[in-house]
C-alpha cells in the first residue's frame, strides 16, 4: 500500500496531538499514514518547499500579528496559497475555529480548499470522513461550514488584499494618514475602504477601534 503523506499545521500542540492519535487509530489496511506536523508558519513553509504531501490540514490563524510577524502574512491561508502554487495536487482541508461567512468566503476565493471543518465539530469520525472524501476526489465540509457556504453563495462581498493590509496596519496603531506608505491608495481612498469595511461588518457608526476588534473577531487580523 502506498504511504499517505499528511501535513498538519496548527499552533496548538493539543490539536497536533489529536491528529496523531486520530490517524494512528485508522485501520492500517486502509491507509498507511506518514504524518508530519508544524506549529509555525516558517516550519510549514520549509516543509512544503522540500516535500510533497497528499493532504494538508491547515489552521487559519497560526501566528498573530506581532514583532515576529511584521507583514501579517504568516497565516494558514497564505500556506494554502503557497501549496496551490507549489503542489497543486495536494488536497487542502482547513480546520479552524472561524465560522464567519465572510472569512470562509475569502478562504474559498483565495485557496478553494477541498474541505473545511469548524473546530467545534471535529471528531475522529469527521477527520477520517474528510480524508476519505478528498482522497476520492470529492470534498468535505462540516455542517456549520456548509450552512455558511450556502449563505455566501448569495453574497458577493469580498475583502481584497488592500483591505486586509489596511486592517492589519490599523491594528498595529498606524494612523490612517500614514497608511499610504503601505498601500498604493490615497488617504481619501483609504477612508472610503474603511467605511466600506464598517458597512460589511455592520458597525457603520463605530470608530476604528471597533473596526479592528470586529476584524479580529472575524479572523482577518
Amino acid at each position: 500500500m502506498k504511504t499517505l503523506n499528511i501535513l498538519a499545521v496548527d499552533d496548538h500542540q493539543l490539536i497536533l496531538k489529536g491528529y496523531k492519535y486520530t490517524f494512528a487509530d485508522i485501520n492500517p489496511a486502509k491507509y498507511n499514514i506518514n504524518l508530519t506536523t508544524a506549529s509555525t508558519y516558517l516550519d510549514a513553509k520549509q516543509l512544503i518547499e522540500t516535500n510533497v504531501y497528499d493532504v494538508a490540514f491547515l489552521d487559519i490563524q497560526i501566528e498573530k500579528p506581532d514583532a515576529e510577524n511584521l507583514d501579517g502574512n504568516k497565516t494558514g491561508e497564505n500556506i494554502g496559497v503557497l501549496l496551490r502554487e507549489i503542489s497543486p495536487k495536494t488536497k487542502i482541508i482547513f480546520q479552524s475555529s472561524f465560522s464567519d461567512s465572510l472569512r470562509i468566503s475569502n478562504i474559498f476565493s483565495t485557496v478553494n480548499p477541498d474541505g473545511y471543518i469548524v473546530k467545534t465539530e471535529v471528531s475522529d469520525e469527521v477527520l477520517e470522513k474528510a480524508l476519505d472524501n478528498v482522497l476520492s476526489g470529492s470534498t468535505y465540509y462540516s455542517r456549520s461550514a456548509v450552512d455558511v457556504f450556502r449563505k455566501t453563495m448569495t453574497n458577493n462581498i469580498m475583502i481584497n488584499e488592500d483591505d486586509k493590509e489596511i486592517l492589519y496596519r490599523l491594528s498595529l496603531g498606524i494612523k490612517t494618514k500614514d497608511l499610504v506608505d503601505f498601500v498604493n491608495l490615497s488617504v481619501t481612498s483609504i477612508e472610503t475602504r474603511k467605511r466600506k469595511l464598517k458597512f460589511i461588518f455592520d458597525i457603520e457608526n463605530e470608530n476604528d477601534l471597533a473596526l479592528i476588534n470586529e476584524a479580529k473577531k472575524r479572523g482577518f487580523i
